[in-house]
């Protein structure tokens, strides 16, 4: 059983195709840190469970049933208190490009997501069970074919992935695409006036270039974007600021339009959010 994570280690022991690396690992209870370096990871539990933080931000439990979608140079901070067996799929770029430009899926964005690190955590869903359990099978048994057969289910298996609200906005958006960068600088300014044009040059795109890159890998413009994370925002503010401050604080002059747009997204103006929530906070003397 692993008491630590090695880099040595999975590149010796796991199952190898084209399109995919296949890792097992059979855990001792342990605190330590795991790293996706240059691929996406999809991590599975098989039994047992993991108390993990990603990039620092964000602490939860995950079990079997549930999976995580790893970015590329994701850190984790994984604590782990009784024997856990997992599965993790290191997905190449080559099976994600394949797949996502090969077929045409109508997704929503998930707002709340973006406005998180840029991983996924969700359920595995009855899709994507029916094709995790082939991969052990193939993997565990002499067949010539296996690593065709290992790189025909990794692209079933994406397949069912990216129909999972969300996902294929983690997988389109990687540390060195500018669209990454421009919504890591979006989400660390949104309290500040933001220039779309000015973001795009500092890109070295042209403003109609970024905003149909973005809009491409989005689905929505950087306009839209902003706005709903300002609003995102905006609902946390409201636990400790009134309606005024909020929208001085994320860059509203007008209040009226703050609260104009507030209620359109939420149907509720955000008075009426505070009442139903956690009002402001007042401190008495």
């Amino acid at each position: 059983m692993l008491t630590n994570f090695s880099r040595t280690c999975e590149l010796a022991d796991g199952q190898e195709s084209e399109y995919l690396k296949l890792l097992y690992y059979d855990l001792s209870p342990m605190n330590a840190d795991y790293k996706t370096y240059e691929s996406h990871r999809l991590c599975t539990i098989l039994a047992g469970s993991k108390h993990i933080s990603v990039n620092g931000d964000l602490n939860f439990t995950y079990y079997p049933g549930q999976f995580i979608l790893l970015p590329p140079y994701s850190k984790v901070q994984m604590k782990i208190d009784t024997s856990t067996k997992a599965l993790v799929f290191v997905l190449s770029k080559e099976l994600l490009k394949k797949v996502t430009e090969k077929i045409s899926i109508d997704l929503n964005t998930d707002y709340d997501l973006l406005a998180e690190s840029r991983f996924f955590h969700g359920d595995i869903t009855n899709e994507m069970g029916i094709c995790l359990n082939k991969f052990p099978g193939i993997a565990t048994i002499y067949n010539k074919n296996k690593e065709f057969l290992l790189d025909l289910y990794a692209q079933e298996l994406i397949y069912y992935l990216v129909k999972i609200k969300g996902v294929q906005q983690v997988i389109n958006l990687e540390h060195d695409n500018p669209i990454y960068k421009a919504i890591k600088y979006i989400q660390n300014n949104i309290k500040h006036p933001i220039s779309i044009n000015q973001l795009a040059h500092d890109l070295n795109m042209s403003e109609s270039n970024f905003s149909n890159s973005f809009k491409k890998i989005m689905n929505i413009t950087p306009s839209e974007y902003i706005r709903n994370l300002k609003l995102i925002t905006a609902k946390e503010m409201l636990k400790t600021q009134n309606v005024t401050e909020v929208a001085y604080n994320l860059g509203y002059d007008n209040i009226s339009h703050f609260i104009a747009i507030f209620k359109n997204k939420y149907g509720i103006t955000p008075k009426q959010y505070q009442s139903i929530g956690v009002g402001p906070v007042i401190f008495k003397t």
